[in-house]
């Protein structure tokens, strides 16, 4: 379970790069979701046990999710093997992500999230340094919307003078449709998302050079109360290579298991969560 953990949260990192939009906002929009779904339900904690292909539990995952400060902070620890990650998630009173503070072994990282007036957000700043001070780096990227309050440019700036530009296409229902790298003043190098009927974000998108191809890099699959019951994941486009994580909730919309397959549809390692509820 460990390797697993280890390799597939390297290659996910690999397969998201340049995917701001779902990254930023949406992947936002889910933690907020998360919160709020936390405190309706009245959580005080969560435990998440790793389990192997053989249905033996395994030692090298773990996890701990704590809700405190009356629910306005989510802390949580994941020991996945050696390494420890501990993550602060502050959140103002409307249950938006404000800060989040993230430590492992010796890399801190510490992440700002500004909203505009109509709760949407357009502002991230993450500082990233090194327990000795040898490393230091931020990263902002500061979002632009339409009148009607659709994404319309992103601005990436890196040490605060290394700035790319990002442009964003709408399609008829004003679901985002693709976002591009502005490379003088052209958009280039497009990542295409798709929606179902519902509005629901179904597949992101891109073109394979080597096949000639638009090949996907991630899809999704709902229930009936739009939650996310499925995610593939695409390893590697070469050799069609690909990870599907299945989700399982209760009637609270709580998450209570998640299991892992390969492209043969084998069994890899699943988590299942314990929830502790206030009185």
């Amino acid at each position: 379970m460990k390797n697993i953990l280890l390799s597939v949260t390297l290659l996910i990192s690999i397969c998201l790069h340049a995917q701001y939009y779902y990254n930023d906002i949406i992947g936002t929009q889910e933690i907020n979701g998360k919160m709020k779904t936390y405190n309706a339900a009245k959580v005080q904690s969560v435990t998440a046990a790793g389990y192997d292909a053989g249905g033996k539990k395994t030692t090298d995952f773990n996890e701990w999710q704590d809700v405190q400060s009356g629910g306005s902070l989510l802390k949580t620890t994941t020991r996945n093997g050696q390494n420890v990650t501990r993550t602060y998630y502050q959140f103002d009173s409307k249950i938006r992500l404000v800060n989040a503070r993230d430590s492992s072994g010796d890399i801190q990282s510490i992440t700002t999230y500004n909203y505009d007036a109509g709760d949407r957000l357009v502002a991230i700043k993450t500082s990233t340094s090194d327990s000795k001070q040898d490393f230091n780096e931020t990263e902002e990227r500061q979002w632009q919307y339409t009148p009607a309050g659709k994404p319309e440019k992103m601005w990436r700036i890196l040490n605060g003078k290394d700035t790319t530009g990002y442009i964003f296409s709408l399609d008829e229902k004003g679901n985002v449709a693709d976002e591009q790298l502005l490379r003088r003043a052209v958009g280039i190098d497009p990542v295409y998302y798709y929606y179902d009927d519902n509005n629901r974000l179904t597949d992101i998108v891109r073109y394979n050079k080597k096949v000639k191809q638009l090949l996907p890099d991630i899809m999704f699959e709902y229930d009936d109360s739009k939650r996310t019951i499925q995610k593939t994941i695409v390893l590697s486009t070469t050799n069609r290579d690909y990870i599907m994580w299945l989700y399982i909730h209760d009637d609270k919309g709580l998450k209570t298991k998640e299991a892992l397959f390969n492209k043969d549809k084998e069994l890899r390692g699943r988590i299942e969560y314990t929830y502790n509820f206030a009185p």
